[in-house]
């Protein structure tokens, strides 16, 4: 039976140690032992000089996540991949590495085990909406909604300020439909 597990690899080279562990994996010609190999990254967006940059960073530095069964000839031939340092889990005494539970390994792959809507976010304003702020510096200012940023649960509003349109973001409870 496949399970998931963790390894710790050099930091930096974990997409080269995945890419040695593919070749491995063919070349001994092992692939119905081994499911996904996964190094956990995201996108990070930045802002450099002005200008927008998205970024990969890797989530867990010098770890990465291998779906495989586990027996003597799998976790050798992983142990012995360059750069791999050891199985994340593996006590000294039994030398047996210890898997993953599931649920972190569906957080990882952003796998919902109930499949319900339970947390989802729910955007009460459209893009070009007229919204009220109701606190902070522009309070009571009206704008329209330009932006939505589901991510940090914010929206981009444009209002006039001395003549000039400026944006200002804001959380969703900090505004109200202008309608209301």
């Amino acid at each position: 039976m496949k399970r998931w597990y963790a390894i710790h690899t050099f930091s930096g080279q974990e997409n080269n140690i995945k890419k040695h562990i593919e070749q491995m994996i063919e070349r001994e010609g092992v692939q119905d032992k081994f499911g996904q190999i996964i190094v956990p990254t995201r996108e990070v967006v930045s802002n450099v000089r002005g200008r927008r940059r998205v970024s990969v960073q890797s989530l867990f530095p010098a770890y990465i996540i291998i779906e495989m069964e586990l027996d003597e000839l799998t976790q050798h031939l992983v142990s012995t991949i360059n750069g791999v340092t050891h199985f994340a889990g593996m006590t000294r005494a039994s030398r047996v590495p210890i898997p993953l539970q599931q649920s972190e390994v569906d957080r990882l792959l952003g796998v919902d085990p109930d499949n319900s809507l339970e947390g989802e976010i729910q955007i009460p304003y459209t893009i070009g909406e007229s919204v009220r702020i109701k606190e902070g510096p522009f309070k009571d200012f009206v704008g329209v909604v330009d932006e939505i940023m589901e991510d940090k649960t914010k929206i981009k509003v444009m209002v006039t300020v001395f003549g000039r349109s400026t944006p200002v973001e804001l959380a969703f409870n900090q505004v109200e439909s202008a309608t209301a």
